[in-house]
């Protein structure tokens, strides 16, 4: 579709995160439309002002689902953000997709070297924000040098492990969780060697270097024969299907973890009298469509659990760039689940941003939750899996 033909109608503004903090049309979805274009045809120069506006979308989808055309808004800005210069911020960005385990590594050193630190925060190097939302987690990595086989005798199928990089490098537990809940329900567990998804590369403007590292993806799991793939991140699922597609023509088959085990025998528990919020990602909302099948499983064992839904202020790039905009979307969730005895999510990015501001909270991705509450079944703890 040539973008042009958006029709101004601005049923994407209200809907906008950016918008809501900004408060300025050049920062809703049908603004950036609009300066996109004049910036295409060279009507308007490369500016600071013009790179906020074009950054500053949270490329969350929203949208584009609301809109009556499907004009695919944040496609165009992965298209401005390749044509603009590329700074040194960006720049750590690309290498940060390229070499994950190197990125992690140099933040815990980082964080624990105060002094280091300091001054990279003093030089404005990096957000001290940023760094301080990682260092709430355990120094421990899941072991990705080697494909791992989690092997079962007569498997009802055989499925491989996208794990993203948050999940890889600061919530292992979530991959241990996925791996044995699908162990339990008889499935044979592939984890081959993992890479970013690209979606930090893209969202930087490096569209050449999201092609390759999308092609060199595409190349490991068509290796194996498997009945699909399962992430624990919204944010790489949408990636591997979607984004893939337009890239390269081609795409992950992503299976829900819900229907992996949707015919598997469930008995309710005497739930505990808890204030429960369920907190759908944005990609999860908008793009996987799968926060109801997630909610009905979580509820069938018996918790009142309530849906949330709106954006955590993340959003990768922007809560690097846009630091004070992040924390102001943050603070409306903070507020929003003040009373919340439990959060549990769909998206590790999104539990990064609410264990910085809520760690007082028990915060879970919902893979844990299944297997905290599913896996009770019997003194052995081994459930009716």
């Amino acid at each position: 579709m040539d973008f042009i033909e958006c029709n101004k109608c601005g049923k994407c503004r209200e809907l906008c995160p950016s918008y809501r903090i900004f408060l300025n049309e050049a920062f809703s979805p049908r603004g950036r439309v609009q300066i996109f274009n004049l910036f295409k045809e060279g009507n308007i120069p490369e500016t600071k002002p013009l790179k906020e506006r074009i950054f500053s979308c949270l490329l969350c989808g929203a949208c584009k689902i609301n809109c009556p055309i499907q004009v695919n808004v944040p496609y165009l800005m992965y298209d401005a953000r390749e044509k603009t210069h590329k700074n040194l911020c960006l720049l750590f960005f690309k290498y940060f997709s390229l070499y994950p385990k190197l990125f992690f590594s140099i933040s815990t050193i980082l964080n624990s070297f105060k002094p280091l630190k300091s001054l990279i925060i003093k030089q404005k190097l990096l957000p001290s924000i940023f760094l301080d939302k990682l260092s709430a987690f355990e120094k421990k990595s899941f072991d990705t040098y080697s494909l791992k086989i989690f092997n079962r005798i007569k498997p009802k199928g055989r499925i491989a492990l996208f794990l993203g990089c948050s999940t890889t490098f600061l919530m292992p537990f979530i991959s241990n969780a996925i791996i044995e809940v699908l162990s339990r329900a008889n499935f044979e567990v592939i984890v081959p060697k993992q890479n970013c998804c690209g979606a930090p590369l893209l969202g930087a403007g490096y569209k050449k270097d999201a092609i390759n590292l999308a092609i060199k993806n595409l190349q490991i799991y068509k290796s194996f024969k498997i009945d699909g793939v399962i992430t624990p991140c919204p944010t790489c699922a949408h990636f591997i299907v979607s984004v893939y597609k337009e890239l390269t023509g081609e795409s992950i088959n992503v299976l829900n973890l819900t229907d992996a085990i949707e015919n598997i025998e469930l008995t309710a528990i005497q739930a505990p009298n808890q204030k429960i919020f369920f907190h759908v990602s944005c990609h999860s909302s908008n793009y996987l469509k799968e926060s109801d099948k997630i909610l009905n499983l979580l509820k069938n064992l018996g918790f009142h659990i309530e849906k949330k839904e709106g954006c955590c202020g993340f959003a990768g790039l922007f809560s690097f760039l846009f630091e004070k905009s992040s924390m102001d979307i943050l603070r409306e969730k903070v507020l929003e689940y003040e009373k919340a005895d439990m959060i549990i999510s769909s998206c590790p990015n999104c539990i990064i941003q609410f264990k910085f501001a809520m760690q007082n909270k028990k915060i879970i991705h919902y893979t844990e939750f299944i297997r905290e509450n599913f896996l009770k079944g019997d003194k052995n703890g081994r459930g009716k899996f």
